[in-house]
């Protein structure tokens, strides 16, 4: 139930706030420049098994996450911006299956994360722009473990960096990619507990986006 409310939240009223008028004149620049739609996922470091067997090597499928978010940015000069957004994310075992130990534990998790970047770009009147960028946020989250009857709703920090490329495809449209390392809240699911307690770790993220210019 949790998971089409987050959903519709990001989809719904986001956009609302980003369109606001500005109280100030009009001659001034507006405070953002661009929205856009994201789509992705992210997975943690976790040991993976091999045809049932012990696990053989690591990868970066635990507690696999997609989701769906917008964003918005605002250009500071021609090569600095700024971002923020918002993204629901949930457990899921496509396009990549979980890692999985013969220890684990069903996890169910959905999250909401609301995030800030300051970014530089390159060879901004190219077709194609890499960029970087570094940010921080909050994400509220829900986790639950029906084996164990366990369940808990928590707001953790978050950080990430990341780096990605965009593609001008017209004169006011734009798509691109970004990959991102995230340091995050994780809930080791490998572990028999008496209660969810999270930890820092850190997970690997992708994503696809459509930016359009206001």
């Amino acid at each position: 139930m949790l998971k089409p409310i987050l959903v519709s939240i990001t989809l719904i009223s986001f956009p609302s706030l980003a369109g606001a008028e500005p109280s100030i004149e009009s001659t001034q620049a507006p405070m953002i420049e661009s929205m856009g739609i994201r789509v992705g996922g992210y997975g943690f470091r976790e040991p993976t098994g091999a045809n049932g067997e012990e696990p053989t090597g690591t990868g970066w499928q635990a507690c696999r996450m997609n989701g769906i978010g917008v964003f918005a940015t605002k250009a500071i000069d021609k090569n600095f911006f700024i971002e923020g957004g918002l993204d629901t994310y949930f457990t899921d075992t496509f396009p990549i299956p979980e890692s999985k130990r013969i220890y684990d534990t069903p996890l169910d998790r959905s999250s909401a994360l609301l995030t800030i970047a300051a970014g530089v770009r390159f060879y901004t009147e190219s077709l194609l722009s890499p960029f970087l960028q570094i940010g921080l946020g909050a994400e509220l989250t829900h986790v639950s473990l029906p084996a164990l009857a366990l369940e808990e709703t928590a707001l953790l920090p978050m950080g990430f960096f990341g780096a990605g490329v965009t593609i001008r495809v017209g004169e006011k449209a734009k798509v691109g990619a970004v990959f991102r390392v995230n340091a995050m809240g994780y809930y080791d699911d490998a572990q028999f507990q008496t209660e969810l307690a999270p930890e820092l770790e850190l997970a690997t993220q992708g994503q696809f986006y459509a930016s359009f210019a206001l």
